[in-house]
C-alpha cells in the first residue's frame, strides 16, 4: 500500500470535519436575523436567502453523508493493511496515525519520551517505501 493509499482515509476525516464547521456555519446563517428598525428604506428586488442557504444546507448535508461511506471503505483499508504488519511498534504507529487520524506529534507522545515527530513520521515511510520495493519482487517471483 502506498502512501498515498493509507493516507485516503486521513484526508477524507479532515475533509469530513471541515464540511461539517461550514454545514455549522450555515445552519447559523439560516436562522433569522433580527430586522434592521433605522427607518431606512429597504433594498429593491426579492430574494429568498433563507431558501437559498436550505438547498446548500440540503447539498453540504448530502456532501457529508458521501464523504462519510467513502471515509468508512478507506477506514476498512487501512485496518486491514495495518493487521498485515508484523512489528508492534509500526502496527502502534500506524493504528494511531491512519486509523484514529492523530498528529504525529501525537502519536509520538503516545508511543513515550524517546519517540519524536519527525522519528515515527520516519519510521513510518520507511515502512511504507520498504514494502514498495518489496511488492514487485513478490508479484514476480
Amino acid at each position: 500500500m502506498t502512501l498515498t493509499e493509507i493516507s485516503r482515509y486521513f484526508h477524507l476525516n479532515e475533509t469530513i470535519q471541515k464540511n461539517r464547521e461550514a454545514l455549522k456555519f450555515l445552519r447559523e446563517r439560516a436562522e433569522p436575523a433580527a430586522p434592521s428598525l433605522n427607518g431606512m428604506p429597504h433594498a429593491s428586488g426579492v430574494k429568498d436567502s433563507t431558501g437559498r442557504l436550505a438547498v446548500e444546507i440540503a447539498d453540504m448535508d448530502a456532501r457529508i453523508t458521501y464523504l462519510e461511506e467513502q471515509a468508512e471503505q478507506e477506514r476498512d483499508k487501512a485496518v486491514a493493511f495495518c493487521a498485515t504488519i508484523q512489528d508492534a511498534r509500526l502496527y502502534l504507529i500506524f493504528r494511531l496515525r491512519f486509523v484514529r487520524c492523530l498528529t504525529w506529534a501525537e502519536v509520538a507522545d503516545l508511543l513515550g519520551d524517546y519517540y519524536t515527530e519527525e522519528g515515527v513520521c520516519r519510521m513510518a515511510y520507511n515502512y511504507l517505501a520498504k514494502t514498495e520495493k518489496e511488492k514487485p519482487t513478490a508479484q514476480s517471483a
